[in-house]
């Protein structure tokens, strides 16, 4: 029986968190009426649950499956299948218990609520807390999910008849099971500075405000406040560099956040609001044209959308509904119910500005034609490595034509201890420059890699509608080479890559280009012809100034755990040279493009440059016809007054268009 302080947890419980039938009967009709697609997803999770079938496939199942696993009578918690226990992990979290709840709020079936009650009591038989489970299904970043799981999925259950007394002790006996285990972590450097311990902490502050523990509350309170002034960089991004753990990172603070709310406590300062508001900022203006992170590090195609409506919703930001849904998202209508619906829908939506965004401190960069689904996007990525979900792509270029993916990463596919987990983590994965055959830091295991090297900060100009971005980093220091990326970009239409391997001579060096599913990339005499479903284009490479080696296949793409695919891949190469340029030229309708190597004169001193010391190319795109000249040393020692087609500039990096009369270069890099 429950005892008076087991009675009260459980009545200020149902008081703060359990919607009543008339309120989940709205949410119900609300969902029905603007997410049919979502309640479907819930609807198949739950049945499939009520015939203990588990396939992980909620948009943020952080290890997504694909394949359907039945249990035919007992549910095994520790069943490991594949041979991979994040699906141990995904289990155990329980995330597909909200869809149970869910499912009894928008149907009323009692059979919903009877299996959740089915399962908990079945997993608290089976899972008791001993050490020996401290590794499969006790972790603490699992115990910190299932408490925020377990809370929401009973809050939906509440009102059942299936909700006895003894599901009632149970339910909140095993919370404090959990609240001790999260209390007792023994790991506490390692939670203050990694995504897991906000999600550990998050749960263990639901746990103390529900079981009325100060201790619990107050620690929790102290890790989540200080892990966001730790964790989170001045730009706005989570240190860890993987956009997908950068928004479990948020998803977790916004619950806690509501939570402190509906308990009437007041967890974050103004400060930390403001963190909070900066990160959400960060995942909408990494939004590529498809509303989706980018692939970079550990991170799936995931859309961000309804994470942006519960953070324009929790902060009261017109400027994040900008990037949101119009309408309160499926899953925030269970949150926060109808009056929630209402309250969203009187936000204002701010305006938003395309263009250029720089995140200096991860070393991002963002520019986009516009906010439309068909509109471009360049994505360039040269920062910190960030830690275990980090990849090897320093360097890196996302880019979108048309609102189709043109330029990909190629994902994450599995954890696990196998070759496709290091080849997807590897450089030549990546859209990068590379030493051909070398990775420029080989992985010790899944999580670890033999070295850290570092990268050198960025520069961006932004000139005479032109985009300049460099980058370099010393992952080739052991050589004596430092790699070196200069991209020019021209109204989305000009994209010029010229990659230099600085120091001593490298071996073959190659440029790696990874293409988008829709796209197919065929080789001519010249160079090489890309086509997608709305985008069209050129390539044309050169080694040093003569044309460089192409070598076109297909390769590995994952856009989900679990999930693969295959994709087009271009491989750029060039040996005894340090350098590659590669020109990617789109093609609207019928329109021409051309790639001409050019001679770069000094005008000083009469001086012909030699490819080693700068490069020059005069590029047809349609109607324009651009000059371009990359200098391989500084201006200076007579060869400082420089350029082509008698137009000319003292920049390293210069550009001109030559359909107009002008007497100098546009200078983009000094």
């Amino acid at each position: 029986m429950l005892d008076e302080t087991r009675k009260r947890q459980w009545r200020v419980f149902c008081e703060k968190m359990a919607p009543k039938d008339e309120q989940k009967k709205r949410c119900g009709s609300l969902c029905r009426e603007y997410w049919p697609a979502e309640c479907r997803l819930a609807m198949e999770t739950a049945d499939q649950l009520l015939d203990h079938t588990f396939l992980f496939q909620l948009p943020w199942d952080m290890e997504q499956t694909q394949e359907p696993v039945h249990f035919h009578g007992d549910i095994d918690w520790k069943y490991v299948f594949h041979g991979d226990n994040e699906f141990v992990f995904q289990m155990n979290r329980h995330r597909f218990w909200v869809c149970l709840g869910q499912a009894y709020g928008l149907t009323g079936d009692q059979r919903y609520a009877g299996e959740l009650v089915c399962q908990l009591l079945d997993w608290l038989g089976k899972e008791p807390w001993v050490k020996e489970s401290e590794n499969l299904t006790w972790r603490t970043l699992d115990a910190g999910l299932r408490a925020d799981y377990w809370v929401r999925a009973m809050a939906l259950c509440a009102y059942s008849p299936a909700v006895t007394d003894e599901v009632v002790k149970e339910f909140l006996d095993g919370l404090e099971v959990h609240g001790r285990r999260l209390f007792e972590n023994p790991r506490t450097g390692f939670s203050m500075k990694s995504n897991w311990g906000i999600m550990e902490y998050a749960g263990l502050y639901f746990l103390g405000l529900i079981l009325e523990n100060q201790e619990y509350t107050e620690r929790a309170r102290r890790f989540l406040k200080d892990g966001l002034h730790i964790q989170v960089m001045d730009d706005g991004m989570q240190w860890e560099g993987s956009p997908m753990y950068h928004n479990e990172v948020l998803m977790a603070c916004l619950e806690a956040l509501r939570v402190s709310r509906v308990w009437g406590d007041d967890l974050f300062s103004p400060e930390e609001l403001g963190i909070l508001e900066n990160m959400a900022r960060t995942t909408m203006e990494l939004m590529n044209p498809g509303c989706r992170q980018p692939m970079t590090g550990d991170s799936d195609d995931t859309d961000v959308r309804d994470l942006l409506t519960e953070a324009a919703f929790l902060l009261k930001s017109s400027s994040l509904k900008a990037g949101a849904y119009d309408r309160l998202d499926y899953e925030s209508i269970w949150l926060f119910g109808p009056e929630g619906f209402e309250e969203y829908g009187k936000l204002e939506t701010g305006a938003r500005q395309a263009g250029l965004v720089t995140f200096p401190c991860s070393g991002q960069t963002v520019f986009r034609s516009s906010w439309e689904k068909d509109g471009d996007w360049l994505y360039f990525k040269n920062g910190p490595l960030g830690g275990g979900h980090g990849h090897q792509d320093k360097l890196h270029i996302g880019l979108w034509l048309d609102g189709e993916e043109v330029l990909a990463d190629s994902g994450r596919f599995t954890y696990k201890d196998v070759p496709e987990r290091y080849d997807l983590k590897g450089a030549a994965a990546h859209n990068v420059p590379v030493i051909k055959g070398e990775e420029y830091s080989k992985s010790v295991d899944s999580w670890i890699y033999e070295s850290l090297p570092q990268c050198f900060p960025n520069q961006v100009c932004m000139k005479d509608g032109c985009l300049f971005l460099e980058g370099a980093h010393g992952g080739y220091l052991d050589q004596g080479i430092v790699v070196r990326r200069r991209v020019v970009q021209v109204g989305f239409d000009i994209f010029a890559i010229n990659d230099t391997f600085l120091g001593n001579m490298p071996g073959k060096i190659a440029q790696m280009f990874h293409f988008g599913e829709t796209v197919r990339v065929s080789a001519t005499e010249t160079g090489a012809e890309g086509e997608g479903l709305r985008s069209r284009f050129t390539v044309k490479s050169f080694a040093g100034s003569n044309a460089a080696a192409m070598e076109l296949d297909r390769a590995p793409i994952s856009r989900h755990y679990n999930q693969m695919g295959q994709a087009d891949r271009l491989c750029v190469s060039g040996e005894n040279v340090r350098t590659l340029t590669t020109f990617l030229v789109r093609r609207r309708q019928d329109e021409t493009a051309e790639v001409v190597p050019e001679p770069v004169f000094n005008d000083a001193y009469g001086l012909r440059l030699s490819a080693a010391e700068g490069e020059g190319y005069v590029i047809t795109a349609g109607s324009r016809k651009m000059g371009l000249v990359f200098l391989s040393q500084e201006a200076g020692n007579q060869s400082d007054y420089n350029g082509l087609r008698g137009v000319y500039g003292l920049g390293r990096t210069m550009i001109c268009d030559l359909n107009q009369k002008t007497n100098y270069m546009t200078v983009l890099q000094w």
